[in-house]
C-alpha cells in the first residue's frame, strides 16, 4: 500500500512539472540518430570517465559515455562475468567524485548586505544446461530511465548478433572474435538500447521519443549515467570490444578498493594519484575549506606567495586571512555555503551505496529497485530530466538514508586510485583490464586533478584514456554500423 500511495505521489508530481521538463530535458539525455551510410562509425570524444568500485567480491561499474556521430538507435554491448544489477546514476556524479577528491574552496567573505534483493547466476531452472550455438537466453529485460536493457547469455557470436538485431539492439560489427571468446569463458552479456523510435517528418531534440532518420542531426555529448554491479572473484574491466570504436581511447578511472591499485595490462605510470579513505570520508562530510589568502591574490601558491612578499607583508596577509577565517565561521551564511551536500553529497552516496552491498553480500538495494519502478512510470509518461529525477529521490530519500546508516564508515579502511591514458587498441582488444595492488612509488606528487577541460588534449600518459575503459566497453556497440535485419 505504502508503495501505491508514493507512485501515485510521483505520478501526480511528475505531470505537475511535465511541460517544463518535456522542453528543456535538463538530464541532456540523447535522441536516436539516423546512421549516414557515409559516416558509419560512431567516435568517442573527449576523456572517457568510469567509477570502479571493489570490495569482498562485489564490484560496481559505473560509466556516462559520450560521443559523436550518427546512429538509428544509441546502442551499448557490455560483457560480464556474472549478471550484474543495473541502475541509473546521476549524469553529474563525475563532478561530485572529483570534488571529493579535491573539495572546492569558498570565501571566507560574506556578501555584502543588501536593501535488490541478492541476483541468481543467471542459469534457468532447468539447471543451467550449456547453451545450444544458436540459442540466446534472456535472463532479465527491464527500463533503466532512458535505456531498455536486455541481460543475455548466447552459445555463439553470431546468435547473439542474430538476437539483437532482431530487437532492435545494436551489435558491435567485426567483434565477433572477442565476443565468441566471452561465451566460450560463460560471461554474460548487457545489451542496451535507447527507448526511442523513428517517426518520419520528426526533428529529434533531448527528451524526444521518436526521431526522423532522414533529417536527423550529427550527435556529441554524453549519454545518461548507468551503474553496473556484480560478483566477481577478481576485478575486471572488460573493454575488449571498446578497441574496435573510432577515436582516442582517452580515459579517467577512479577506482576505490581496500587497497591503492593498477591495472596489470597498462603501465604503472598511469597512476596518477592516490587518497586515503580518512581523507575521502573527511571531504564528503567536513565542512568545505576556505580559499587560501594567498589564491585570492594571484599567487601559485604559499612558496610562491612568500618568496615574491616581504616577510612582513606576508605575516600581515596570513594574520588577517586568519582572522577572517575565525569571524566567517560565526556567520550562518558562510555555514551553509560551506555544506559539502551539494558538491559532492551525490559522491557521498555512490559511495555508500557499494559500501552497503559490499557489506551485505547483495547487488541491488530495495530503494535502488524501487527507483526503477519510479523511472518506469516517467517514462511511460514521457517524463525526463533533473525535475523528476529529484522527486524520485524525494520518494525513497527516507528508506535509502536508513538503510545506509553506519555504511559510509567503511570509507576509512578504502583508497582512491585516480588511473589516466591513452590505452593502446591493440593490448585492449586482446585483453580485459584486471586490477591488482599497486605500490605507491616514493615521493610520487598527489597534486591536483587537471580539470575538466584538459580532457580534450593532452599528451601525458595519464590523461584520461582509461576513463573510457568502461565508457568504452559501453560504446562497443556505438562504434559499429548495426547489421541490416
Amino acid at each position: 500500500m505504502r508503495l501505491q500511495i508514493q507512485l501515485a505521489v510521483v505520478t501526480v508530481a511528475a505531470l505537475l512539472v511535465a511541460a517544463g521538463v518535456a522542453r528543456g530535458d535538463p538530464c541532456g539525455m540523447v535522441p536516436p540518430i539516423a546512421l549516414d551510410p557515409s559516416n558509419p562509425a560512431l567516435t568517442r570524444v573527449g576523456v572517457q570517465t568510469t567509477f570502479v568500485f571493489v570490495k569482498d567480491g562485489i564490484e560496481d561499474i559505473v560509466l556516462r559515455p559520450a560521443f559523436k556521430g550518427r546512429v538509428q538507435e544509441f546502442g551499448m554491448l557490455i560483457p560480464f562475468p556474472e549478471p550484474p544489477a543495473i541502475r541509473k546514476v546521476p549524469d553529474d556524479v563525475f563532478i561530485q567524485v572529483a570534488n571529493a577528491i579535491d573539495p572546492p574552496t569558498i570565501t571566507p567573505y560574506p556578501p555584502r548586505p543588501k536593501g535488490m534483493t541478492r541476483r541468481f547466476r543467471g542459469r534457468d531452472e532447468s539447471g543451467g544446461l550449456e547453451l545450444k550455438k544458436k540459442d540466446v537466453r534472456v535472463l532479465r529485460e527491464e527500463a533503466v530511465g532512458m535505456y531498455q536493457v536486455a541481460v543475455l547469455e548466447a552459445g555463439s557470436a553470431d546468435a547473439l548478433d542474430r538476437w539483437m538485431s532482431q530487437h532492435g539492439y545494436v551489435y558491435p560489427k567485426g567483434m565477433d572474435v572477442p565476443c565468441e571468446d566471452y561465451v566460450k569463458a560463460g560471461w554474460c552479456f548487457v545489451a542496451v538500447k535507447a527507448k526511442v523510435g523513428a517517426k518520419k517528418g520528426v526533428e529529434p531534440r533531448p527528451g524526444m521519443r521518436e526521431a526522423d532518420p532522414k533529417t536527423a542531426d550529427p550527435f556529441e555529448g554524453a549519454v545518461q549515467a548507468m551503474g553496473f554491479r556484480f560478483r566477481t572473484k577478481q576485478p575486471v574491466v572488460p573493454m575488449r570490444l571498446s578497441a574496435f570504436n573510432g577515436g582516442k581511447l582517452d580515459n579517467r578511472v577512479y577506482v576505490l578498493a581496500d587497497e591503492a591499485m593498477r591495472f596489470a595490462e597498462l603501465p604503472a605510470a598511469m597512476v596518477e594519484r592516490t587518497l586515503s579513505g580518512e581523507e575521502l570520508l573527511a571531504h564528503v562530510t567536513d565542512p568545505l575549506p576556505f580559499t587560501p589568502w594567498w589564491e585570492d591574490h594571484g599567487y601559485a601558491n604559499e612558496a610562491d606567495a612568500a618568496k615574491r612578499l616581504p616577510k612582513e607583508q606576508y605575516e600581515v596577509n596570513e594574520k588577517r586571512h586568519q582572522q577572517m577565517c575565525a569571524q566567517a565561521e560565526k556567520d550562518e551564511w558562510v555555514r551553509q555555503r560551506r555544506d559539502p551536500t551539494p558538491k559532492n553529497g551525490k559522491a557521498k552516496l555512490l559511495f555508500a551505496d557499494d559500501l552497503l552491498a559490499a557489506r551485505e553480500g547483495r547487488l541491488a538495494h530495495a530503494y535502488e529497485e524501487r527507483e526503477k519502478e519510479l523511472l518506469a512510470i516517467g517514462e511511460a509518461f514521457g517524463l525526463r530530466g533533473a525535475n523528476i529525477d529529484a522527486v524520485h529521490a524525494a520518494v525513497i530519500a527516507e528508506e535509502r538514508t536508513a538503510a545506509l546508516a553506519g555504511a559510509l564508515d567503511g570509507l576509512k579502511g578504502m583508497t582512491m586510485t585516480v588511473i589516466r591514458g591513452d590505452f593502446p587498441k591493440a593490448i585492449i582488444a586482446e585483453k580485459n583490464l584486471h586490477l591488482v595492488a599497486h605500490a605507491e612509488t616514493p615521493g610520487k606528487k598527489h597534486g591536483m586533478l587537471p580539470s575538466e577541460e584538459d580532457g580534450e588534449g593532452g599528451g601525458r600518459i595519464g590523461f584520461g584514456a582509461f576513463l573510457a575503459v568502461l565508457g568504452l566497453v559501453a560504446l562497443t556497440g556505438l562504434g559499429v554500423r548495426r547489421a541490416a535485419a
